[in-house]
């Protein structure tokens, strides 16, 4: 993560951190036109904090991979939100054994979430989790979506 780390995040914890949200969002002003529509919708109109991990899958044959999470409106009710990157040049998670917040099994909760440009025009999505442990995605194109959870 280059903007939501988990030392910040867990310094947020404990009320002693440096909001990251003005650098954020100013990095977000510059590359918001090339942002596919659902990767900034996650940063301006539908959140996924608290949500959590439920599915990581990734096709070979497509070059493409879903994650899928439950989450909430907004409202109190329940979401399952699909993420779909397509062309993915690179996927990575990985952990810090020293790091983390108290939470439930698995990855955690999902705290933060960041789009990036790669310096050969990519797009990249970085999530962290209250686990410590980070995903990012290097890719093409992304679609969201979302249900009601029954």
């Amino acid at each position: 993560m280059k903007f939501f780390t988990i030392d910040w995040w867990i310094g947020l914890q404990d009320f002693d951190n440096d909001d990251p949200l003005p650098r954020f969002r100013k990095h977000l002003e510059t590359i918001r036109e090339r942002l596919p529509s659902g990767l900034l919708a996650l940063q301006e109109t539908v959140s996924l904090h608290d949500a959590n991990l439920r599915l990581i899958d990734y096709s070979a044959q497509e070059n493409s991979l879903i994650l899928i999470l439950d989450g909430v409106d907004g409202t109190g009710g329940l979401r399952q939100f699909t993420l779909r990157y397509y062309e993915v040049a690179s996927f990575r998670t990985s952990a810090d054994s020293e790091r983390g917040l108290p939470g439930p099994y698995g990855y955690g909760d999902l705290g933060y979430d960041e789009p990036d440009i790669t310096p050969d025009g990519k797009i990249e999505h970085r999530l962290l989790f209250s686990s410590g442990i980070e995903l990012q995605m290097i890719f093409r194109n992304f679609e969201l979506e979302w249900k009601d959870a029954t």
